[in-house]
Parts: C-alpha cells; sequence; structure tokens
C-alpha cells in the first residue's frame, strides 16, 4: 500500500477515535446498577482502546518504513501489536473507576491506635500503612481480584476528623522497555476520623485483559502526608 493509502487509513482511525470519545461518561461517585456498570464498562473501554488504535494505526505508517521488505500481512500484524495489547491495558488503566469497588472504613479509634503504634504527639502528623494483601495472586481475564489494606491516621490533636485522599494506581510491566507503565488511577475522598482504617478493594478484570504482570499501587494521602503499598498481580490464561 502506498503513503497516500496509509493516510487514508490513519485519518479514519482519527474519525472512528473521535465519535466513540463523544459518548459521555458518568461522573465520579455516580452510584451505577450492575447493568449501568457494565454499559458504562464497555463504552469507555471503547473509547480509550480506539485512541489505541489510532496510535497503532501511526505505528503501521512507521513501520511500513522500518520493516520495508518485509510481507504487507508482517507490517500489518507488527502494527496490531503496538496498537493492540497494550492499548487494552491502557484502556483498562483509563477506566479504573468503573472496574474497581473501593470501600474504606475504621475499625479502630486514636487512642487505640497510638497505644498500637507507639505513637506519641511529638511525632505530628502520622500516615503509614500497616499491611496489605492482593489475592489471588494469579487470576485469569474475566475473575476477581481483592485488595485488602491497613493504615494509620494519626495527629497530635486526637479529636480533629482529616480530609484523606484514597488512590489506587495500575501498572503494566512492559516488556519491550523493560519498565512498568502507568495505566491510570482511581480516587476516592472523605472527611474521617483518626485512627485505623481499613481499605477494601474488589477489581473487575476485564474478560479481554491482556495477559502479562501487573502491579497495584495503594496510596493513602492526609494532613500534607503519604504513604503507599504495591502489590504484584499476574493475569494468566487457564
Amino acid at each position: 500500500m502506498d503513503l497516500k493509502g496509509l493516510r487514508y487509513i490513519a485519518v479514519a482511525l482519527l474519525i472512528s477515535y473521535a465519535l466513540v470519545a463523544c459518548a459521555p461518561m458518568p461522573p465520579a461517585g455516580t452510584p451505577l446498577t450492575h447493568e449501568q456498570r457494565q454499559d458504562a464498562q464497555a463504552s469507555c473501554i471503547a473509547q480509550y482502546t480506539a485512541a489505541g488504535a489510532v496510535i497503532g494505526g501511526l505505528g503501521t505508517l512507521a513501520l511500513d518504513t522500518l520493516l520495508f521488505g518485509r510481507t504487507r500481512g508482517d507490517r500489518v500484524a507488527a502494527g496490531a501489536v503496538i496498537g493492540g495489547t497494550f492499548a487494552f491495558a491502557m484502556a483498562w488503566g483509563r477506566c479504573l473507576r468503573l472496574f474497581a469497588d473501593i470501600r474504606s472504613y475504621p475499625v479502630a479509634g486514636a487512642a487505640e491506635t497510638m497505644t498500637q503504634t507507639g505513637y506519641t504527639p511529638s511525632t505530628g502528623s502520622y500516615v503509614k500503612f500497616a499491611s496489605m494483601a492482593i489475592t489471588p495472586e494469579t487470576v485469569a481475564p474475566g475473575g476477581k481480584v481483592n485488595l485488602n489494606a491497613v493504615y494509620y491516621l494519626l495527629d497530635s490533636n486526637m479529636n480533629k476528623r482529616v480530609y484523606v485522599t484514597e488512590t489506587t494506581t495500575l501498572y503494566y510491566y512492559d516488556d519491550s522497555k523493560k519498565n512498568w507503565a502507568d495505566l491510570g488511577s482511581a480516587n476516592e475522598q472523605k472527611t474521617v476520623d483518626l485512627g485505623t482504617r481499613r481499605g477494601e478493594i474488589t477489581f473487575d478484570i476485564p474478560k479481554d485483559a491482556p495477559e502479562g504482570n501487573y502491579r497495584i499501587m495503594l496510596k493513602v494521602s492526609a494532613m500534607g502526608k503519604e504513604d503507599y503499598s504495591t502489590r504484584d498481580l499476574v493475569v494468566r490464561r487457564g
């Protein structure tokens, strides 16, 4: 195919992306039924996968030069790899808030937590993870993953309430670049009492999620302090 034809393909991909990008997404925090959540997931994934298709199409243009002399089938296959696997992983991360059910609740008050941790008022504001676990550590596409974490919030003023941001971030290990790619985050914000809190996050793994190594990070920010913890996850069929 000549350069003019490839340009037409790129333009068509851009138009396709523009059309699906117009579909409205529910604002963060909007209560959704199971059916509404599934519709929103599919729509969101379609938008970001279309963006990946644009990248893949443009990547094919570059590959036509880089892979000159190979068959057209080889070049198309290589372009599909660029715009396919990683595009869906990126889409999942950008739509994470629609795939993650994030909850947290108090399990101990400030006085009990101070005794448990050995905290003293001279320490000042204190944000710290006590533990985090992920089950299962290996999951098939279409499955579910549970993330459980415990963290402490303390301050010299035991009676104050604090504004907390809980951020869940999804990473994908890019074998070609040998690094972790940030796919996207989901935030939960609330005003809470000091003490010990438990976070419970349930992830739906899309049935089309690419196999590979993922990393989930939970970060807690409050009172100008923050702490985070990570756990690794393998998505594998079978």
